[in-house]
């Protein structure tokens, strides 16, 4: 079995700066629209990575604020209801979404997340404690304690009223938990529990680890199918949900793509990082699929995974992409952020942050970037 660490970096302490806004610029948002919310990692409960927004978004995009939230790198990004939600591994912030400005912030562990859901913020610590905080307040609802494992490496993934979150120790298990209260209800062993933050989809929960995949019953646990290859391991990777497929990255045995219903392989995918690939529709109906490797983004048909445009940028390209009403966002190390289209991988527009780029999301429609502990916002002009 691969042997499993994690280390957390101490909070050395907390720079918090006041966010300049861009005068007269008009901001559109939809705060009752949870379809225009990013709400877990890769945006959506699938992690398929893209949104769309009502209003649009088109380049070219301006600055709206910038503002150093810790001096510790930053989770990816969560945005709902007019704010922005990250977390340090060991403070959970709340961003107002126009301006930059905290409205709360609080201790919350060696937590790992943040998802939303319903009014909700969703933490997980590396122990195995879940918990529910206010999204108006950061006031801590419920909590409870995993016991029966130990260590907790993925974010948990909230959708249609449960918690689902992954843990490893002894094998692995995944557990379903009521958002309101806290309950737990269900739980089901796998092999073996961690770097997987769960999957939904075609009424499924997935999760994967070395060369066994799993779908579940997100209501019941019952199990829906379980692919099982000639080993077991530590060291998952999360899965994508995406148009009655399963995406799956083993670093074991290749990437692989199931059919959502049955879990059967129907094809492969092209190498990645162990980030996750993301998905869009163009108006013409084809689907494509954008996958980081090595520092060069590609596009791909999803019918064939034949690759249709490369894209290096700087050379130094460093985030799973999202995509953003047809532009595919993609960050760099040097700090850049770029927006390409996604039908040919054309640039259409980039901008330098305050450095290297560790994370993306898009919400309410507002492109947020995590630079380490540097957070900006972006709107159309």
């Amino acid at each position: 079995m691969k042997s499993r660490f994690c280390t957390t970096a101490a909070l050395a302490g907390v720079c918090l700066m006041a966010a300049q806004a861009v005068p007269g610029l008009a901001v559109a948002r939809v705060p009752g629209k949870q379809s225009e919310f990013a709400v877990a990692y890769q945006i959506n409960p699938a992690h398929s990575g893209g949104i769309d927004f009502s209003a649009g978004f088109a380049t070219p995009l301006t600055k709206l604020w910038s503002t150093t939230v810790s001096s510790s790198l930053l989770s990816y990004p969560v945005v709902a209801n007019g704010r922005v939600f990250l977390n340090d591994g060991s403070v959970t912030y709340a961003l107002d979404l126009g301006t930059g400005a905290t409205k709360w912030s609080k201790n919350t562990g060696t937590s790992i997340g943040p998802a939303y859901d319903n009014g909700l913020i969703f933490l997980v610590t590396q122990g195995g404690m879940v918990s529910a905080l206010s999204e108006k307040s950061g006031k801590t609802l419920w909590s409870t304690q995993v016991t029966d494992q130990y260590f907790f490496t993925s974010a948990p993934m909230a959708v249609k009223g449960q918690v689902f979150v992954g843990g490893a120790g002894v094998g692995g298990d995944v557990y379903a938990f009521d958002e309101v209260s806290g309950a737990l209800k269900w739980e089901q062993e796998v092999e073996n529990g961690d770097d997987s933050s769960p999957a939904f989809g075609d009424n499924g929960i997935y999760v994967s680890y070395p060369q066994q995949y799993y779908k579940f019953d997100p209501v019941t646990g019952n199990l829906d199918w379980h692919f099982s290859g000639d080993g077991e391991g530590g060291g998952g990777n999360t899965p994508v949900y995406y148009s009655k497929r399963a995406y799956i990255q083993d670093w074991t045995s290749g990437n692989s793509i199931l059919d959502a219903k049955t879990g059967n392989v129907v094809g492969t995918f092209g190498a990645n990082n162990g980030d996750p690939p993301a998905f869009w529709q163009l108006a013409d109906g084809r689907k494509l699929g954008f996958s980081l490797y090595n520092g060069t983004l590609y596009g791909w048909k999803v019918s064939s995974q034949v690759n249709v445009w490369s894209f290096a940028g700087d050379g130094g390209l460093s985030t799973a992409p999202i995509v953003v009403n047809g532009l595919v966002i993609e960050g760099s190390g040097s700090g850049e952020v770029y927006a390409l289209d996604a039908g040919s991988g054309t640039q259409e527009w980039s901008d330098k942050t305050a450095g290297g780029v560790t994370a993306l999301a898009a919400g309410q429609g507002t492109l947020i970037v995590v630079s380490g502990g540097v957070v900006t916002a972006y709107v159309p002009q």
